[in-house]
């Protein structure tokens, strides 16, 4: 009976209130409508996260956590690929080791690249248009077999990848476009055919739980990037 009850819970989702590094989690519950608690009370993530308590009820340092049932898992990269993998989202071609691989280039990609220099205009602009920004982005293009990472389907990884790119398209790559005509994705088009494929999909686009993606940079760092 505890077993059935466990299987019947729904899958529950710790992360700030905001779409950030737990965005992919909530882009392949929506997709797959899989039902999902979203939880961004700081008290209750602290009963798991040994950020804030000292004796957690797990092994987890800091949100994103996905718990299914007895099960916990932090860790943005872990966490996606365990539920997409629980969702079904692991197509045909669909390689774990790939997959870890793949999600690591996207975070050095987006956040220890984009994400560590876009809090100041000249910076930025020395980033974006540096070889480093290029060979990395050019690392995630080959990686993708197309449409998707492994083919004719979406797997996690997609997501993962997606979920990034929505968080530096509205912070960063659209304003660049909009305001400086700097078209960041242009020369990546198997990573924008997924972006624009995603965003298409019923799960995106009915999307209602009300998390805002990070809000684009301001007008002082665009006016540095010159």
């Amino acid at each position: 009976a505890a077993a059935a009850s466990d299987a019947a819970a729904p899958i529950k989702i710790l992360y700030w209130g905001f779409l950030g590094r737990g965005g992919p989690l909530v882009r392949m519950c929506e997709h797959t409508g899989t039902p999902y608690e979203y939880i961004s009370d700081k008290a209750e993530m602290a009963k798991v996260c040994s950020a804030w308590c000292e004796s957690p009820a797990g092994d987890n340092f800091a949100p994103p956590v996905v718990v299914d049932g007895d099960t916990m898992v932090s860790q943005s990269i872990a966490a996606s690929l365990y539920l997409g993998a629980k969702l079904g989202l692991t197509p045909a071609g669909y390689n774990d080791y790939k997959a870890m691989q793949f999600c690591g280039d996207i975070v050095d990609t987006f956040e220890g690249g984009v994400g560590k220099n876009n809090e100041d205009g000249a910076a930025l602009k020395k980033f974006i248009e540096g070889d480093r920004f290029a060979r990395l982005m050019g690392n995630v293009e080959r990686g993708i077999v197309g449409p998707y990472y492994f083919g004719e389907e979406p797997s996690s990884v997609d997501f993962f990848l997606f979920s990034h790119l929505d968080w530096r398209t509205s912070n960063v790559f659209g304003p660049l476009k909009e305001k400086k005509d700097v078209d960041v994705m242009a020369s990546y088009p198997k990573m924008l055919a997924i972006y624009t494929s995603l965003c298409a999909t019923p799960g995106y686009q009915n999307y209602a739980g009300g998390l805002s993606k990070p809000g684009p940079i301001s007008d002082e760092i665009l006016a540095a990037y010159a």
